[in-house]
């Protein structure tokens, strides 16, 4: 190969990589679009450049709340490594440039840090062709093109096109909370600001109000144990019954017996002496029984089994 080795403005290598990137190139208006970023996409076509994957650098962490591939899909990360592997980066990345001549990335994270291991362990190989996922093709922006805003926001809106149910709970609260602070500075009413995001993320609305209100009616450390799996969401949210002193008060006192059978048992209302009652019983056997009762006193005898439960601590 003619030209200086590794160089990006080698001509061979150029062609080499175009013919891959060639559809990219073509429109790549197209792809913004596909990532929802039609606006930016309106502008005008830009160019794809290439760019050195060792001068990427990540975008900071509070911008960028998504868990890498690796840490949470492994199987998911191995099928896209085996991907670029056989054809390189076909989709690409989408960066920022900075005044120290890196490049921030906005989309992209995971393309870059798979290049980068199968050139460690792979260099040495004969015929391993270093150039191919070195330098990808990338959709490059000046840093006076973007402000830190509409950069977030591109992160967060091409992080959108991955499975969000996978997400950890914690994250898919941040990134719930994160959007609906876009759509707000948007001018969006709070009803259109929910209806946009459930289409967004693929999930009930009841959902997104669910997780705002553990977000923000919910003892923090309380929070944590939903977060860790210890507690589902409903059994989560019924600590909402209580003010913040008393949450703090139960988890204080109880964290260590706190469990979903027992945190489903609170009720509204309940006084702390109630509440002790609760988390101080000791397990027993359960059985399930069927109880047939009249129709027209449905209402009553559901009424005086809840007292008795409260009475008991059940």
């Amino acid at each position: 190969m003619a030209g200086k080795k590794g160089s990006v403005d080698n001509a061979a290598f150029l062609r080499q990589v175009s013919a891959n990137a060639q559809s990219a190139t073509q429109d790549v208006s197209k792809t913004m679009e596909k990532i929802g970023l039609g606006e930016i996409a309106e502008k005008g076509k830009k160019k794809l450049t290439h760019v050195d994957v060792y001068k990427m650098v990540d975008a900071p962490e509070e911008w960028n709340k998504y868990p890498r591939l690796k840490d949470n899909q492994v199987e998911k990360y191995l099928e896209l490594k085996m991907s670029i592997y056989e054809k390189g980066i076909e989709d690409p990345p989408i960066l920022w440039e900075r005044s120290d001549g890196k490049y921030m990335i906005l989309a992209g994270h995971n393309r870059r840090d798979i290049s980068c291991e199968i050139i460690q362990e792979c260099r040495e190989e004969p015929g391993f062709e270093e150039e191919k996922y070195r330098y990808p093709a990338c959709i490059v922006y000046a840093a006076d093109e973007l402000s830190e805003e509409q950069a977030r926001g591109i992160i967060d809106d091409t992080n959108l096109y991955r499975d969000f149910s996978k997400l950890p709970q914690k994250v898919k609260i941040e990134i719930i909370k994160s959007r609906m602070d876009v759509y707000k500075r948007r001018r969006y009413s709070k009803g259109e600001r929910i209806d946009q995001l459930a289409k967004e993320l693929g999930i009930k609305k009841t959902a997104i109000y669910e997780n705002l209100s553990i977000s923000e009616n919910v003892y923090a450390p309380l929070q944590e144990l939903y977060y860790d799996g210890k507690l589902k969401r409903k059994a989560i949210l019924k600590f909402t019954y209580f003010d913040g002193d008393t949450q703090q008060w139960i988890y204080d006192n109880f964290k260590d017996r706190i469990t979903e059978a027992k945190v489903n048992a609170l009720k509204k209302n309940m006084n702390r002496d109630a509440i002790a009652n609760v988390f101080n019983a000791e397990a027993q056997g359960i059985k399930k029984l069927t109880v047939e009762i009249p129709a027209d006193r449905v209402e009553e005898f559901r009424g005086m089994l809840e007292e008795w439960l409260i009475k008991v601590g059940k």
